[in-house]
């Protein structure tokens, strides 16, 4: 049948589907006397209604659209585009890879050629809608830049050409795990979640219409395609989509809203679960999706893990009735989350024994703690009984520890009654509660009270809890050390972990101090493990105090006498120190050792996620910020934080330290906002779980003050820098290098806001400290050096300036050479000789651009020191265009009036008058 008598058809059709059965004779007769060809190809559609007439019409309009189908091929152009590569081919039309053809400007783009033949009232309509769809801007959404029409008047759209594999197929080529899948579902739901938000519906959510990148990331392609083309059509009727994954109430041309796209994200869901396609029809509209876990093959690895949860969300966003699906696709999105984090779902609507196993499932790590110091503690009681010697004395110890037993036991309960009624209790009141019964109940028994003491320190050190760590620490090394005990041993294996948890704390003084005390204990015949930790512990506290090269002897020394104990496991020591070893490489700048350190720790896990796995991610992310790898290293933070709070809660020390490497790269990315929220989540939870005045607490401080100093903001900076000073002082004295350090950074401040008096007191105090006090190759005492050379710059002492920087020629680190690059062109052009000074310039500024790029602020302040020393060489010209390109930038991210800012715009204003006075 032609293209002519299907259009007749279409219309006849039309004309007469409404009109009841007995008169369809008749009527056809009436419209189309004359060809009865027509007539019976007419008759025979309206007698094959079963489930109502919109499905018969869907079917004639595919088959009219295919009919009329623009025929193009690669090679022909559209307008300005060359079509060179056909893509695709569907229900909707036939999809080109197409190139700019006119040589106006380069761009790839994807072309769809629409199939039917909309009249011209549509086609202007068609127009008019597609301006939604252009101005969706979201992320990983493909655009839709264009239009128009063939010159036969066949629509086309021209949109945003993506390089990725179809959903589908992707999964088939890369066969992702379980958890793998329900995440890039989860992005794949975010995305068309913000389209929600603005209003705009998907109508044919699919596989191929979801496209996966290399990154693994999702892009959306014919976003709102589907409802545009129909409503351009003004027919009510479903005419583009697929019958498998649109919802019963677009097949049947009812009104959809966001619950249509939901019920389509249900079917891929299904599929993405079963790892097998669902194939539905328009006849199957009154028949439910199958359950993930039936429509998956007996050989899925993770088919049981579908039973349960993931059957019940996936019913409920394929539910037939739209009533009962999740009415938004945020819903969907949440009752996922629940799922992964081991929360009871909605969609499930369990008892409370499912709620008190999913409580169970989420503190599964506190229980297994507690049933871990219930054996333990069943060791020591067995000891205890076998010693007859002490038999009157043994049993009421073993009654003591059994109290204690059951009390752990009743602490192992996810669920206590309370007179609020019941309340989920978290390892962490677990481990509260067993502090207080081994107080009590183990008074009698002071050697096995002392042990359970460091075995709940150490817990509590592990969970990043520090201040119960080290009171129940000091206790137990008070209780070893007791003349009636006298347990050298275990006293010096207490030291040994307080003398980490001081250092973590930011005391590497007092850490060193706790270790060389417990070496002293050690005796003739030490304790192998013992020692070992012991001069681990001491590497940690000599690299928080910048002696590199003797933190690195002690690292050696620990591991050379691990590997002397060939009969102890020695795996799960060996990974922290070596993992403490590429964070003394880290510190020292040797990059290249610390990242093969670091992966050598994750090489010897194996894959397993375990505390120390993230922790190597994380300086693995630190790496990559260092080399100005930002893209690289957010995800690995992103993740990371995540799992740690999985892992640990949000209240421990653990949580602070991705806080402070999350702020420290969206500083060094340029992202303000994103560093201010770090910093201000990292001092809330430092101010609940450390104490305002804590060591811990003055790091947070002052790191957030330099992200004020970077703005601009002075006053608010040397407020934050005189606090954090001023708390180190108070625990750690004025001579402690980490005090000293928080000093030279207040006086740099100081001297750059122009009060040079109290600037210089505090710089040459700073460095005369810290040089005593720090080898020579510490970033600490290099910097603070860098900062007095400053001073005795701006002072015009270039003798005294001259002096120091010789001291520095061969021993800066990497990271500080742009600063002494620049201090060195400081120099001179104040000595008058600014050419000397501009190669030293142009060098600080091409460094800066390679690692930060040219929209950043320390390139900023690199072209206007660069400007500075073109002025000096009666270059205002160039110097202006220097300033052109860093004034946006300083005027974006810092405030009005910052000493950078102000420095900037003179140099503009002396600049111009210069360039004046030339002309």
């Amino acid at each position: 049948m032609g293209t002519e008598a299907w259009r007749q058809v279409r219309d006849l059709f039309d004309a007469v589907c409404e009109l009841p059965r007995e008169q369809w004779q008749q009527a056809l007769l009436e419209h189309c006397p004359d060809d009865a060809a027509v007539r019976e190809e007419v008759l025979q559609l309206l007698r094959s209604q079963t489930v109502g007439l919109s499905r018969v019409s869907n079917r004639l309009d595919t088959a009219l659209a295919r009919a009329l189908a623009p025929e193009f091929g690669v090679g022909e152009r559209l307008g300005p585009w060359r079509l060179t590569e056909r893509v695709a081919q569907g229900g909707m039309g036939t999809v080109f890879k197409a190139e700019r053809a006119d040589g106006v400007y380069q761009r790839t783009v994807a072309i769809k050629l629409l199939h039917g033949m909309p009249g011209a009232s549509e086609v202007e309509r068609l127009g008019v809608e597609r301006q939604v769809l252009a101005g969706l801007q979201l992320p990983n959404v493909a655009r839709l830049y264009d239009g128009g029409t063939t010159p036969d008047g066949h629509p086309y759209l021209v949109m945003e050409y993506i390089d990725g594999m179809p959903l589908d197929s992707w999964c088939a080529d890369h066969e992702p795990g379980l958890e793998q899948r329900l995440q890039l579902f989860l992005a794949i739901c975010d995305i068309v979640q913000s389209a929600h938000e603005q209003l705009v519906l998907h109508c044919d959510l699919k596989p191929r219409n979801v496209l996966v990148l290399p990154n693994e990331q999702p892009v959306l392609l014919d976003f709102g395609l589907a409802r545009l083309l129909n409503e351009s059509r003004e027919k009510q009727e479903a005419g583009y989509c697929t019958p498998t994954y649109a919802s019963p109430e677009l097949i049947r041309g009812q009104p959809v809203v966001a619950a249509s796209d939901v019920y389509s994200l249900g079917v891929m869901l299904v599929e993405l679960l079963s790892a097998c396609s669902c194939d539905r029809g328009t006849d199957d509209l009154e028949t439910p999706v199958p359950l993930p876990s039936v429509h998956a093959s007996a050989a899925l690895p993770w088919r049981r893990q579908l039973t349960g949860d993931l059957d019940a969300i996936a019913q409920r966003a394929c539910a037939l009735d739209a009533n009962e699906r999740y009415r938004s696709v945020e819903a969907l999105i949440g009752d996922l989350r629940r799922y992964l984090q081991h929360e009871p779902v909605r969609a499930r609507e369990g008892g409370r024994l499912y709620v008190l196993g999913k409580g169970l499932q989420r503190h599964w790590q506190g229980v297994a703690a507690v049933v871990g110091v219930v054996a333990l503690l069943a060791v020591f009681v067995t000891g205890l009984l076998q010693n007859r010697r002490q038999a009157q004395e043994e049993a009421a110890i073993a009654q003591q520890i059994s109290k204690f037993m059951v009390g752990m036991f009743e602490t192992a309960d996810p669920f206590l009654r309370t007179e609020r009624g019941q309340e989920d209790l978290s390892s962490r009141q677990m481990l509260d509660k067993a502090a207080l019964q081994v107080e009590r109940d183990l008074r009698d028994a002071p050697v096995e009270r002392a042990r359970m003491q460091m075995v709940l320190g150490t817990a509590y050190q592990n969970s990043g809890v520090a201040q119960q760590a080290e009171q129940l620490l000091q206790r137990a090394y008070e209780g070893f050390i007791q003349p009636d005990v006298d347990r050298p041993m275990d006293a010096a294996a207490a030291l040994a972990s307080l003398s980490r948890l001081k250092t973590s704390e930011g005391n590497g003084a007092l850490g060193e101090a706790l270790a060389e005390r417990g070496l002293g204990l050690l005796g003739r015949q030490p304790s192998a493990e013992v020692e070992v930790a012991l001069l681990a512990a001491k590497a940690l506290a000599l690299t928080n105090q910048q002696h590199f090269e003797a933190a690195e002897n002690a690292y050696l020394a620990a591991q050379a006498k691990l590997a002397g104990l060939p009969t102890v496991d020695g795996g799960a020591v060996l990974h922290e120190i070596t993992y403490n070893q590429g964070l003394l490489y880290l510190r020292w700048g040797r990059h290249a050792a610390a990242e093969q350190a670091f992966r050598k720790v994750l090489e010897g896990l194996h894959g397993r996620r375990t505390s120390l796995a993230l922790a190597v991610e994380m300086r693995l992310a630190q790496l990559l910020r260092e080399q100005g790898k930002y893209a690289q290293a957010l995800p690995l933070l992103q993740a990371g934080m995540k799992h740690v709070r999985n892992l640990y809660g949000v209240n421990n020390s653990f949580i602070l330290v991705q806080h402070d490497a999350l702020a420290d790269l969206y500083v060094d990315m340029g992202d303000y906002p994103a560093a201010e929220a770090e910093f201000r989540a990292r001092l809330a939870l430092s101010e609940a779980i450390e104490g305002p005045a804590s060591v811990g607490y003055s790091m947070g401080l002052f790191n957030h003050g330099a992200l004020h100093e970077l703005r601009g903001q002075v006053d608010v900076a040397a407020h934050m820098y005189r606090r954090a000073w001023d708390i180190r002082r108070s625990q750690l004295g004025d001579e402690a290098p980490a005090a000293l350090r928080a000093e030279a950074g207040l006086g740099w401040l100081l001297m750059r806001a122009g009060r040079m008096e109290e600037a210089g007191t505090l710089l040459l105090h700073a460095d005369q400290g810290l040089n005593a006090a720090l080898p020579a190759d510490a970033p600490g005492r290099q910097e603070a050096r860098l900062f007095r050379i400053g001073w005795h710059t701006r002072q015009n002492q270039l003798v005294q300036a001259q002096a120091l920087l010789d001291q520095l020629h061969d021993q800066v680190v990497p990271t500080l050479r742009p600063a002494w690059l620049m201090a060195r062109a400081a120099l001179e052009e104040r000595r008058g000789t600014p050419g000397k000074a501009l190669p030293l310039r142009q060098q600080v500024l091409a460094q800066s651009k390679a690692l930060h790029g040219d929209d950043h602020l320390e390139t900023a302040r690199a072209q206007v020191g660069l400007a500075e020393t073109l002025l000096q060489l009666d270059q205002p010209t160039a110097a202006l265009q220097a300033l052109a390109a860093a004034l946006p930038v300083m005027r974006r991210v810092q405030v009005a009036g910052s000493p950078d800012l102000r420095k900037a715009e003179g140099l503009e204003l002396l600049a111009r008058r210069s360039q004046a006075q030339r002309k």
